[in-house]
């Protein structure tokens, strides 16, 4: 199984290939890909739920991070500054989509015949249906990709005590959902910290 988060050496190993890039080494951003590809589209998917739109974001991130890379500062990490565009571009797609789901509800004038294939969801997935983006972004970052509190605030702008609260909140809000569903098995209980 793949690393959530690289290690010292390939931490290493990202750096020198964004300085290469930087320095108009373009093809040395296929390491860059191959290396954030997988992590980057798990991470889409479960902020947009939908696996095209996950995909097609994944390469729109890839594209801004090639054209913004002059940008970058190695004061945080590169996979931080990678989750950060993510992030923003995810929030982005969902305003969109939510727009989007506003006008055609406006306009529908007959009624839906929509055809549902049902889709099993594990009790996880459809716990993390009662998270805002925000509070899924956190646990994300915290629980998958193992960032801790100091480098989720660096990602969303924010202070590392503000990330704490929320993510204990939003511990505590899937831990009373998920007794409501008589799902608990210590899925939450330990805080992760």
């Amino acid at each position: 199984m793949e690393e959530a988060r690289p290690s010292t050496a390939a931490t290493e190993e990202i750096e020198i290939a964004v300085a290469l890039v930087k320095a108009g080494n373009h093809e040395a951003y296929t390491s860059i890909i191959h290396r954030f590809e997988k992590p980057m589209y798990i991470y889409c998917y479960h902020l947009l739920k939908n696996r095209e739109e996950a995909q097609d974001a994944v390469q729109e991130i890839f594209i801004k991070a090639y054209q913004d890379i002059h940008r970058y500062q190695p004061t945080v990490s590169f996979s931080a500054w990678l989750y950060k565009l993510a992030y923003h571009h995810s929030l982005n797609l969902l305003k969109k989509q939510h727009r989007r789901l506003r006008i055609m509800a406006r306009f529908k004038q007959q009624e839906e015949t929509q055809e549902h294939i049902p889709e099993q969801k594990s009790a996880i997935t459809e716990l993390l249906t009662y998270l805002t983006p925000e509070e899924r972004h956190i646990l994300l970052l915290k629980a998958v990709e193992q960032y801790n509190f100091e480098e989720i605030a660096q990602i969303m702008d924010g202070k590392p005590a503000t990330v704490r609260k929320k993510y204990q909140r939003l511990r505590q809000k899937l831990m009373e959902q998920a007794t409501k569903q008589r799902r608990v098995g210590g899925l939450f209980a330990q805080s992760n910290e």
